[in-house]
């Protein structure tokens, strides 16, 4: 049914994506915020992108499709590519990733990101760039970038590859080119960063000429989106960092430094006097700053260590003696919706002290976008319970949705096995045994590939060692750290033994349990063993007691919630579109309780049982005789 007035190009359109486009055009022209929970295989992305992209033509809006996965970038491309095609609209789209992923010069992509915006800055200035200073002519677009420009408008809507592709061969600079790009563009995809890093935000608003309240913003994978904002907000300094910038202090002889370095590294170790490893207590802001007042004026070091920085920068690409500037400026910060800690670790580099700055309250940032917003979409797969994202996130003026899974009742059998747990009380050798006895008859059972997540590796191990002897299926263990390399290497492994059935072993958080797509018959079963509730560290319990005072849903927001956020994305893996069948099982006592059920969409008809080999073997019997 393809519809001109919905701009929907596709041939098929379900009852619930119909319902999705028309809430989502209602809420645009109403100028409410919109919460979205979709499951996967709906079309959330055209749901919400036609009629934004209607709207923002007919009324000269910008649309903003923020996302942190490149495989999301591509589906924005290709939606848009899908529109004007049926449609010849003239869609003028801008695709943009990370700076650094853009930057031409050679190495820029492997600096962190905070480094990376010192590097280009100090470049500019000092027109050390060429790249920039072939895009530029007195402030304006040079003759090669609007050439340039013209070449990416013939292959509208370009994604990021076309740009940087085009730019690099002329020797432009794709960042400042796509800047051009971006203020005709009636559809900007971006990162979360462009939008809620406010230093990032307000450079990239000005360069365009966009703003907040002519936007019809759009948030991909939204349940990420409270966690990234705590991110942009938080800073850490590590005896690690420190030892570093000592050696990039001898090297660039700045002789003076050393000393203060050296007894910054000294102050470090005081403020851990006392802890074991893995431990960690609070600092208060005032004990560091007056440690180093004590000696030396801490304004005084963090401004010199910041000129150092930008000094090393313009001989390198990062600096430590800079990395630390910005840490002594952000620890002056507020006390109010942050927390301060110390703690201790084993790494790699040996014992590694960190000083940490945590921000708890998302909505510092997030608020005066999604609320000055022509409308803020905000959609998921997983975004449950839906209030508390409204909450966290400063949201005003919203409606919410959650629409049905229409193939969930024919397409997947959600089971919970309520036998074993594996919270840290019950933790014993013959709970390991039960679990592994279980997941060895489930998995044997399941004719193709079945991913098992765990809350961690070091319970991974111990269920492994029983669960290997109890298995006819390949194993395939998950290591800690895989590098893209390695993740994708393994992933063909496992894609490889579908007819024969492979099992993998994998942790909740770690590199599989989000962002990866194994549609068909290439995953045919998920288990979650356990909650993967977060380590009740200091952090943890700080955002218990902040959202305790500020919503009185501490343990709900702080703790509980967001573990059942991580198992159903681990079991978002199995179904990823309305051909895919699989078992979803959810082994611990928890997940039978009422406060955890709660969580989980009504449509996913959640059932306990105890016949579990039964009912799984029942499933694909049934599936292979339709």
């Amino acid at each position: 049914m393809v519809d001109k007035e919905l701009l929907f190009p596709y041939d098929k359109l379900r009852d619930e994506q119909k319902q999705l486009i028309e809430d989502t055009r209602k809420a645009i022209d109403e100028g409410k915020n919109f919460l979205v929970h979709a499951p996967t295989g709906l079309g959330k992305t055209i749901g919400v992108l036609g009629p934004a992209l209607k709207h923002a033509i007919e009324n000269n809006k910008t649309v903003f499709f923020l996302t942190s996965r490149h495989t999301q970038h591509l589906l924005a491309i290709k939606t848009l590519r899908d529109i004007d095609r049926n449609f010849s609209i003239g869609i003028n789209c801008c695709d943009l990733i990370a700076k650094k992923w853009m930057c031409s010069q050679p190495g820029a992509e492997n600096m962190p990101s905070a480094e990376f915006n010192e590097y280009c800055k100090a470049l500019r200035e000092d027109k050390l760039c060429e790249f920039f200073e072939n895009s530029r002519k007195k402030g304006k677009l040079s003759s090669k970038a609007e050439a340039a420009l013209e070449q990416i408008k013939a292959k509208m809507p370009a994604d990021t590859e076309i740009i940087n592709t085009i730019c690099r061969n002329e020797k432009l600079c794709p960042y400042e080119t796509a800047m051009f790009l971006a203020k005709k563009a009636n559809v900007i995809i971006a990162d979360y960063n462009y939008m809620f890093n406010a230093r990032i935000r307000d450079n990239f608003l000005l360069k365009s000429g966009k703003k907040i309240k002519e936007s019809i913003i759009i948030v991909d994978e939204g349940h990420n989106l409270p966690q990234r904002c705590r991110n942009m907000l938080s800073e850490k300094l590590s005896t690690y960092a420190i030892t570093m910038a000592i050696k990039e202090a001898k090297k660039f002889g700045y002789h003076e430094e050393i000393e203060k370095l050296s007894f910054l590294l000294e102050v470090m170790k005081d403020l851990a006097s006392g802890l074991e490893e893995k431990e960690e207590e609070y600092v208060l802001k005032r004990e560091f700053v007056k440690k180093i007042d004590d000696v030396m004026n801490y304004d005084e070091v963090q401004d010199r260590f910041m000129i150092i920085g930008d000094e090393i920068r313009e001989q390198q690409r990062r600096s430590f003696i800079g990395s630390i500037a910005r840490f002594m400026d952000m620890w002056k910060g507020p006390d109010k919706a942050y927390g301060r800690t110390i703690n201790i670790k084993e790494t790699k580099y040996g014992i590694v002290l960190t000083l940490n700055y945590r921000c708890l309250d998302p909505s510092i940032i997030s608020k005066e976008v999604v609320n000055e917003s022509k409308a803020t979409i905000m959609m998921s797969g997983t975004l449950t319970p839906t209030e508390m994202y409204a909450d966290l996130l400063g949201f005003k003026n919203y409606v919410m949705k959650e629409y049905r899974d229409i193939f969930s009742e024919r397409n997947r059998l959600n089971l919970i096995v309520e036998d074993v747990t594996t919270k840290y009380t019950a933790r014993n050798n013959e709970q390991y045994k039960k679990t592994a006895e279980i997941l060895a008859e489930i998995t044997n059972a399941v004719p193709g590939n079945s991913f098992v997540f765990f809350p961690s590796y070091q319970l991974r191990n111990y269920v492994h060692r029983h669960f290997e002897s109890q298995s006819r299926k390949r194993i395939f263990l998950e290591l800690r750290g895989m590098s893209t390399e390695e993740k994708n290497k393994f992933l063909a492994g496992f894609k490889g033994n579908k007819k024969r059935g492979g099992v993998m072993l994998g942790v909740a958080q770690g590199s599989f349990g989000e962002g990866v797509d194994l549609p068909g018959d290439l995953l045919e079963c998920v288990i979650i063993v356990g909650v993967p509730l977060q380590k009740p560290d200091l952090e943890t319990r700080d955002l218990i007691a902040y959202y305790d005072e500020k919503f009185g849903e501490g343990m709900n927001y702080g703790y509980i919630y967001p573990a059942i956020t991580k198992a159903m994305q681990n079991a978002g893996r199995c179904i990823r579109s309305e051909k895919d069948r699989g078992v979803v099982v959810f082994m611990d006592a928890r997940y039978a309780w009422d406060s955890y059920r709660k969580c989980f969409p009504a449509d996913w008809n959640m059932q306990i049982t105890k016949r579990w080999k039964e009912r799984v073997g029942e499933f694909f019997k049934s599936s292979n005789s339709e």
